[in-house]
């Protein structure tokens, strides 16, 4: 009996090798629950939840067999950005003297703003009109970040102006921190106030009450890095082929996390999977794996890898992955640079071959790429219900969606004739398969042995 429990694990090691040839779907699905569980804060670049899911992506590339192809021969490409952190208390508070008329709920009536020249800090005062002077501005614009919104609270800062409060429809559970990648050290306290709250705020105004703001809100300079791995090809023939994807997210603020499972958790556990399922096959061309940082704050990730590449790009196609997997019935969609709007580059003709969505946007990793005239596309399944909400979960993934991603990657490769034939490894799999049926056959001789005495 002894024997035959050997056997068996022989045959389920053997089997195990077998099926480290085929992309694992249900291993994506674990990588992604994984990386947007609370132990990566929502992987805001720079902060300890994004260094543990690097260090997450350079292990599994390392389980892959990539080399690293970042500085000093370690797979990070380390770069600055600048980004907005929310950590402390945040408060706004109104006053009749000293007496506490109104205490606003964070994250649910109103919410710190990152754009423009906003920064943390206390402000207790009147609210600002033509008639009377005052150091809190309302505005009924919700600001965006655009160098016109850097000059319009420069404007304000010249009048005197401490905080801005904007009347928005609210949204409290979505955040973003896209910044335009300015230093500057004076700023205003800016919050969004929920608009269903205007006519109050008016009233208070009009009894000249005290408007008392705190934020926490604070633009760091910090050092990230993109993870840059290659599959170097066994008769490099032809150019690189790029897969990549950004590992970043949005973070936290001070009552939430934001988990970042579909936007992109999915992505990098993507390209974790296909790096693993082509570790044992041999490629005519390098293959080059990129998790790309702070893309968030305006794709700062890739563009430092173009500008910067490790290795020559001339002739590289770039396949990037973006929110894929989702669980709501959204086609996926081939999402191009406004620059190829009426324009055919080489990755066109195998994305003709497809029925996909086509979309013309400058919003994710592809861009960098196409502004150096290197083909690229991003594929998306572009749900934009829960994504930079804490509901961008697990829950939303479906593992079929999935699959449709890597049958499209799948062909891409085979119709670049990407792959090297390797006569042993065929070997291998015949002598494995014959041999397990010589073990099977084994067992089955030693039942009947067995039950016969």
């Amino acid at each position: 009996m002894k024997k035959i429990i050997g056997f068996i694990i022989v045959i389920l090691m053997l089997f195990q090798n077998i099926a480290l040839a085929y992309f694992n779907p249900q291993n994506v699905y674990n990588f992604i629950k994984e990386l947007s569980s609370e132990k990566y804060r929502g992987r805001l670049c720079g902060d300890i939840g994004n260094e543990l899911a690097c260090d997450f992506v350079v292990e599994k590339f390392k389980d892959a067999k990539l080399k690293p192809l970042g500085d000093n021969n370690t797979f990070f490409q380390h770069f600055y950005a600048y980004v907005p952190y929310i950590e402390g208390e945040t408060y706004f508070r109104i006053y009749d003297n000293n007496k506490l008329i109104k205490e606003y709920k964070y994250g649910i009536d109103f919410k710190e703003v990152p754009f423009g020249l906003s920064k943390g800090g206390y402000v207790k005062g009147k609210i600002y009109s033509d008639k009377k002077k005052g150091n809190i501005f309302i505005s009924i614009n919700y600001p965006s970040e655009t160098v016109s919104e850097y000059d319009f609270d420069k404007d304000l800062l010249s009048k005197g102006i401490k905080a801005v409060i904007y009347m928005y429809n609210l949204n409290p559970n979505f955040k973003s921190t896209y910044k335009l990648q300015n230093e500057y050290s004076k700023g205003l306290i800016k919050i969004a106030l929920n608009s269903k709250y205007l006519d109050e705020i008016i009233n208070f105004q009009k009894k000249g009450y005290t408007f008392e703001i705190k934020s926490s809100i604070k633009l760091k300079k910090v050092k990230t890095k993109n993870i840059v791995a290659l599959k170097k090809a066994k008769e490099k023939k032809y150019p690189p082929i790029i897969f990549s994807a950004h590992i970043d997210h949005i973070g936290f603020d001070s009552n939430k996390i934001y988990p970042g499972a579909l936007d992109n958790a999915s992505g990098v556990s993507f390209l974790i999977e296909l790096a693993n399922h082509l570790k044992n096959k041999q490629t005519n061309r390098d293959i080059i794996f990129i998790a790309f940082n702070a893309e968030e704050e305006g794709l700062l990730g890739s563009y430092y890898f173009v500008n910067n590449p490790p290795i020559s790009l001339e002739g590289a196609e770039c396949i990037n992955f973006d929110m894929i997997g989702s669980k709501k019935e959204i086609p996926l969609t081939a999402l191009k640079s406004n620059l190829c709007l009426n324009r055919q580059d080489s990755i066109d003709a195998f994305l003709n071959s497809y029925n996909l969505k086509r979309s013309y946007e400058d919003s994710s990793d592809h861009v960098p790429f196409t502004l150096k005239g290197i083909s690229s596309v991003t594929l998306i399944h572009d749900d934009l219900d829960k994504i930079h909400t804490p509901y961008d979960t697990i829950e939303n993934i479906d593992i079929k969606n999935i699959i449709k991603v890597y049958k499209i990657v799948e062909d891409y490769l085979n119709k670049k004739n990407v792959f090297i034939e390797d006569k042993n490894m065929h070997l291998y799999y015949v002598i494995s398969i014959t041999f397990i049926t010589i073990i099977v056959f084994i067992i089955s001789f030693y039942r009947k042995f067995y039950n016969k005495k």
